[in-house]
């Protein structure tokens, strides 16, 4: 695993929470059960009462209420590769939450958790992160940028998300446009891949998957 920086900007989770409290995660009918073959974990070690995920053909069916990653085991990558897929967010309850793509994750079910998340927004922003046990750090804040597809009166927005692992550099993309590169001996690129969503979203994610090299 790769990586030598990862105090830039530390943020103690607790501090998302007290925005949830104004916020809170919802109830979803008809949840409790993951898509064979995917693991799980929630921000704040809630179950998967509401959480409502399936798989169909490759296509991604997920509505949730708590925030949380979700990954296979043994979709795991290391060296260089690039990860992508389509996040269609097909409502986000009229509030602006973010969901994306999650790389080199590690000890993912216990308290030494690490991995690095892109995120987008249906407001059109997006955010690059890592977590490290309990805290996690800011490599951007929420930027805006004009690649990025917001979502109509209905609350959708469809957009194509990457992360290219390259050996020096890590390259995040939106749409097929660069929104912010890293080092990648500077962040976490080896472990498992997955994905992200934060609370409160209903989303649909297809052609998600892995592609080796550069």
């Amino acid at each position: 695993m790769r990586w030598t920086r990862l105090a830039l900007v530390p943020l103690i989770v607790a501090l998302p929470l007290c925005a949830q409290e104004h916020d809170p995660d919802r109830t979803v009918e008809g949840g409790g059960t993951l898509a064979e073959g995917w693991m799980g974990r929630t921000d704040r070690g809630q179950n998967f009462d509401n959480v409502r995920f399936t798989e169909t053909g490759g296509t991604l069916d997920i509505s949730v209420g708590p925030a949380l990653i979700l990954y296979r085991p043994e979709d795991t990558a290391s060296g260089t590769y690039t990860v992508t897929g389509t996040f269609e967010q097909v409502s986000s309850k009229g509030h602006a939450h973010g969901i994306g793509l999650i790389i080199g994750g590690d000890d993912l079910q216990g308290p030494n958790q690490v991995y690095t998340y892109f995120l987008v927004r249906g407001d059109g922003s997006y955010l690059v992160k890592t977590r490290t046990g309990s805290e996690t750090a800011y490599l951007t804040q929420w930027t805006q940028n004009p690649a990025i597809h917001t979502e109509d009166d209905t609350g959708h927005a469809t957009n194509v998300m990457s992360i290219e692992v390259g050996a020096t550099d890590t390259v995040f993309k939106l749409n097929g446009t660069e929104m912010h590169r890293e080092k990648t001996a500077d962040i976490y690129t080896d472990g498992v891949w997955g994905v992200r969503l934060n609370h409160n979203l209903d989303m649909r994610i297809t052609a998600l998957g892995l592609t080796p090299g550069m």
